[in-house]
């Protein structure tokens, strides 16, 4: 069942990935990046819930000080990882996100066998070697895109896959720790706080009012809110499934293979959609990392 909700997460982040591309051209800056995020989030809130008024969760809406603490840490990391993502895709072709994110799947990784003792096996250590080792050619292959990384697009994807890495964790976190409140009410509350963070930031930029705010929101978003909204719902999609799958693989093997797998699938997007030249470097690192889930997920020790 783990492997399903996954599957299904991947196809909505390649999706999310697409329109995130397409949406990276209305930021000309950090003010227009947090624009096109309160729209979006806007749209992730009544997204959020309607999942849980089908699913007859309202009355779990009030959870414990655990709980909050948990959803708060995801709304802020949310928050500063879709403003770095959207940031950084105008920066640079579109795999070094992906390979920022890739290292960032180590945060989970290492925090789960500190906190809640899931081990690491040595096929899956295997795995994440052959991981990292794509990743490491990937970056080779960014730079033969002649896309040279600035110092400020280091801090920017650095941030983008600590504020992953750390998403991903509450996430862990939350399946492992609190039993009284389904994914929905987490994914929902992980939305609503991150809107609200965007909405405050985007005030500390000048805009004095909501109607101020409102008009911010609609001059970078009203030749893509279509994108945005599309976005939106495979965020959301893809947060939800990933949720319900930290129920049921360790965080070795799920976070590894979410992100080996979104690295081949967003290079064949890249190569397809937006005429990135897939150069041989590039198919190695596919190959590397696909064999990476093999180790991962199919043989064993």
């Amino acid at each position: 069942m783990g492997y399903l909700f996954l599957l299904i997460a991947l196809f909505a982040g390649t999706a999310k990935g697409y329109c995130g591309k397409k949406t990276g051209n209305l930021t000309a800056d950090v003010k227009d990046a947090v624009a096109v995020n309160v729209l979006r989030m806007l749209f992730c809130i009544p997204i959020g819930l309607a999942v849980v008024f089908l699913q007859g969760q309202v009355g779990r809406l009030t959870l414990g000080l655990d709980a909050l603490l948990i959803i708060v840490t995801s709304g802020i990391c949310t928050a500063v990882f879709v403003i770095t993502w959207l940031l950084a895709v105008r920066k640079n072709a579109y795999m070094m996100l992906e390979i920022s994110l890739m290292l960032g799947v180590l945060v989970p990784i290492c925090a789960s066998y500190c906190f809640f003792d899931e081990t690491i096996s040595l096929n899956e250590i295997v795995g994440i070697v052959f991981l990292m080792v794509a990743t490491r050619i990937m970056v080779s292959y960014n730079n033969s895109q002649k896309q040279r990384l600035t110092p400020v697009t280091v801090l920017l994807l650095i941030l983008c896959g600590l504020s992953y890495g750390l998403t991903d964790f509450a996430q862990k976190a939350f399946v492992k720790t609190v039993d009284q409140a389904p994914v929905s009410v987490f994914n929902f509350y992980t939305y609503a706080i991150s809107f609200a963070l965007l909405l405050i930031l985007l005030f500390c930029f000048g805009e004095k009012t909501l109607k101020a705010a409102a008009a911010s929101v609609k001059k970078v978003c009203t030749t893509a809110v279509g994108y945005v909204f599309i976005m939106a719902i495979c965020l959301f999609a893809y947060s939800y499934f990933k949720t319900l799958a930290a129920k049921y693989l360790d965080a070795a093997q799920l976070y590894p293979l979410s992100q080996g797998a979104s690295l081949i699938l967003s290079s064949l997007m890249a190569t397809v959609c937006f005429k990135e030249r897939l150069t041989v470097k590039c198919a190695v690192g596919i190959l590397l990392a696909f064999i990476g889930l093999i180790f991962i997920n199919m043989l064993s020790f």
